[in-house]
Order: structure tokens, then sequence, then C-alpha cells
């Protein structure tokens, strides 16, 4: 009878051995499968940080002809990113004007009557108002007014890619 306890102990310590193996081993390789996708995510299919730049001639506030060059730095052109901006313009006195600008470019995506239109808001780091700029296509941006309609169809209100 011993050698019956004895041989049924061992088989349930076995038993429970194998158990306790097989339980560990399923967080391990779930943890490599979490690793591989880490890895797959964190990869260089994000693409290298890019700059585009656009120059034109638009009206200031006051309505003074303004050259201005904008450079938009991202990931691509159609994610968000960071943007510099020079505006250069004569007042009626003679005195040349530089403004600096600098802040935030983020991406919305439609405007009355097109629902897949392409803007980018600028948001000014120094407190200036927002500015809309319509893409179109990747060669030209169009200024539209606070209410994302054309600011006007003149060539005086858009900039061209650089």
């Amino acid at each position: 009878m011993k050698k019956m306890l004895t041989i049924a102990a061992i088989a349930a310590f076995a038993a429970l051995a194998v158990s306790c193996n097989n339980k560990k081993a399923r967080p391990i390789a779930a943890l490599e499968t979490y690793s591989d996708s880490i890895y797959m995510v964190n990869d260089s299919t994000i693409g290298d940080l890019q700059t585009f730049v656009y120059e034109g001639v638009m009206p200031t506030d006051a309505g003074l002809p303004a050259n201005y060059v904008l450079a938009i730095s991202s990931y691509g052109l159609n994610s968000d990113g960071t943007y510099t901006l020079t505006e250069s313009y004569t007042e009626t006195n003679g005195k040349v004007n530089t403004n600096f600008d600098e802040g935030e470019k983020i991406v919305l995506i439609g405007i009355p009557n097109d629902s897949t239109a392409v803007v980018y808001e600028l948001i000014s780091y120094y407190g200036r108002p927002r500015m809309h700029l319509l893409a179109e296509g990747d060669s030209a941006l169009h200024k539209l007014d606070k209410d994302l309609k054309r600011a006007s169809k003149d060539w005086r209100h858009k900039l061209k890619r650089k």
C-alpha cells in the first residue's frame, strides 16, 4: 500500500510540475509576440522629416501686398508638423516691415462644399491669428477666411511651392 501511495504522490507531483511549466511558457511566448509588434511599430517606415517651402505675394490685413515665405516641416505634406513664416511688406511711407512667425501646422479634412479638401491650420506660438490654407495638390496653398471659404479666387491669395 505504501508503494501505491508513493507512486500516486510522484504522479501528482509530476502532473503539477508539468502544469506549472506550461503556465510559465505562455507569458513568455506572449511577451515575445508583444515585443515583436513593438519592433515593427518603431522601425524606420515612418520616413524622414521633410521641409516644404511655399512663396507668394498676398495682401496683409491692412491690404498692402506682402511677400510671404512659408516653410512647413513634417513627415509628409498631409501630416501634422511645424512651420515658420516670413512676411515682408512696404508701408505707404516707404518703410519696409518684416514679420516672423512660427508654430504648429495641423491638418484638417473638409471645408464647406468639399468634404475631402485638405486644409492646413497654422497655429502661432506667439498668439497671432490662426491662418487656414487650402492645399491644391502638392503645388500650391490658397488662403481661406475664418469660415474656411476661399478668401478670393485671385492669384494674390495663393502661395506656390518652390
